[in-house]
């Protein structure tokens, strides 16, 4: 291959907001525009204001279709197609052309686990498929074509850049200030992420005498009336602030004394690891992705809601306990400052200089 010119790289996504797997493709171009000429293709939607502002390359379609996703590749003709997820996967395996492809599959959803159309649909993509990219090994382990991909699977984690995290974190609040939490959600308000979950147990924080506490979820998605209307039934309107979605959840996350995970499931737990760059303890439910970042036997997993009613009142109550959980978390989240590692990693991929 001619590398005289820079590589072209198309990253596409099926999906229209930003999230995860859209903040890692973003990641990506910025740090390797220089090395290589990148193109955003998804739904369109609200991913254009981010897109914009960060002065990416975009195409955004009305309709994320086999046509519509030909018509862009055609446009930009790239060199690499970078498909985040199964279904950006299956769709761009289907379309003609040179591109290498590469499937960077973001978490391990419950149907991954057993097979059926769309595990079978995706395996059949095997020989399309240049390289699998999974979050972790634990997450590809348990897919049921593991076997067929395993020598094409490379664990990349998820880039995370500590300095730029701070740096946002330390912003002001625009409409709160300074304003400090009790307990914060961060995540889209989706079945997986179950914030229901959430609202209950601060229900239960408050039914057992914590009649002051303050607590803000960050995010946005189909259960968001659903969730309102939730916090309105229980009467927490003094409780609970649904800030919806914002652009920089950093502050949010720096100015509350816990972080809830709730999730059913998580492929790659990064905003636990966010959180805990920032100082932040986390509770999270028993799922692999966070899981395998805080530790299988690690307080910070509770497997019931008695367990997180138990943790959360341990560290409102103990200055001690909270100063313990806080340093295991700024050590913890230290570790996973890989900006610079991720980057050369995900340039080797791209230069095809990776042996899977």
């Amino acid at each position: 291959m001619n590398h005289s010119r820079r590589l072209k790289v198309a990253h596409v996504l099926k999906s229209s907001v930003y999230s995860g797997a859209e903040n890692v493709a973003i990641t990506i171009i910025r740090n390797l525009s220089s090395e290589f000429e990148c193109t955003y293709i998804a739904s369109d939607g609200p991913i254009r204001d981010i897109l914009e502002k960060e002065s990416i390359p975009f195409i955004l379609l009305d309709s994320f279709d086999r046509r519509s996703l030909s018509d862009a590749v055609r446009q930009c003709l790239p060199d690499i197609v970078h498909a985040h997820d199964f279904s950006a996967t299956v769709l761009c395996a289907s379309l003609k052309g040179k591109f290498r492809l590469i499937s960077h599959l973001h978490h391990a959803p419950p149907w991954v686990t057993t097979w059926n159309m769309r595990t079978l649909v995706y395996a059949a993509c095997r020989t399309r498929i240049e390289s699998l990219l999974a979050v972790s090994q634990k997450s590809f382990d348990s897919m049921v074509f593991a076997k067929c991909f395993q020598d094409k699977m490379l664990t990349v984690g998820n880039p995370i850049d500590a300095a730029k995290i701070k740096e946002m974190a330390s912003m002001t609040i625009p409409d709160s200030g300074d304003r400090r939490y009790d307990l914060v959600f961060v995540g889209r308000f989706v079945e997986p992420k179950n914030p229901q979950r959430f609202i209950r147990l601060v229900a239960a924080l408050r039914d057992s005498g914590w009649f002051d506490i303050q607590t803000c979820m960050i995010g946005s998605g189909d259960l968001m009336h659903e969730c309102r209307e939730l916090v309105e039934a229980l009467q927490l309107q003094e409780n609970i602030e649904i800030k919806g979605f914002q652009k920089n959840p950093y502050p949010y996350i720096k100015n509350a004394k816990l972080l809830c995970i709730t999730s059913r499931w998580e492929g790659f737990g990064l905003v636990a690891i966010e959180a805990n760059m920032l100082g932040v303890p986390v509770l999270s439910t028993d799922n692999a992705g966070c899981s395998e970042i805080l530790g299988e036997e690690a307080p910070e997993i509770c497997r019931s809601d008695e367990e997180f009613l138990e943790k959360i009142w341990l560290l409102k109550h103990s200055d001690e306990e909270y100063s313990s959980w806080k340093a295991r978390s700024v050590v913890r989240g230290r570790s996973f400052d890989n900006i610079e590692t991720y980057m050369a990693n995900m340039a080797c991929i791209y230069r095809n200089e990776v042996t899977n």
